[in-house]
């Protein structure tokens, strides 16, 4: 899994492991998940992160691998 941040775009992206993308669902307003054939989810973007998480909380987001997590 892989979280990163871009300041620019002020969007969290998360990806849960990479594919090719089928479907991208609308979980909510600027809130998008992308899903392979089998529905199994690859990518996660929250977009206007730094008013739903917080300025000070997207600004602090670790831009790392975690798969060894």
């Amino acid at each position: 899994m892989e979280v990163t941040y871009d300041h620019q775009a002020d969007a969290l992206n998360i990806t849960f492991k990479k594919g090719k993308v089928k479907k991208t669902l609308e979980l909510s307003p600027e809130i998008n998940l992308d899903v392979d054939e089998k529905g199994n989810p690859l990518y996660l973007e929250i977009i206007g992160a730094s008013e739903k998480i917080g300025a000070k909380r997207a600004s602090e987001v670790l831009v790392k691998n975690l798969s060894s997590v």
